[in-house]
């Protein structure tokens, strides 16, 4: 990873190898939710230990302003988590 630069205030974690408990539970969950029919559509993005982009979007929601709100929202929680 050391051809990426922070932007003011964000800081990069290094990526290890180690399984992350908590992403694994998160998406044994929903897998579950989808077999059952309750999770409906998904738009997901995450970076593999390598430092590569990995992304998914399965879209059968009906109404695009709802997931578009939903977005907006990641994106703010996410940069008010990583930046100060």
């Amino acid at each position: 990873m050391n051809n990426i630069s922070a932007l003011p205030g964000a800081s990069i974690r290094e990526l290890t190898g180690a399984p992350n408990t908590d992403l694994v539970q998160h998406l044994q969950t929903m897998i579950e939710q989808a077999k059952t029919g309750e999770l409906r559509c998904f738009i997901g993005t995450g970076f593999t230990a390598a430092g590569h982009r990995i992304s998914l979007w399965c879209d059968t929601h009906a109404n695009v302003y709802e997931m578009r709100g939903s977005l907006a929202w990641l994106e703010a929680e996410y940069m008010h988590r990583h930046t100060s």
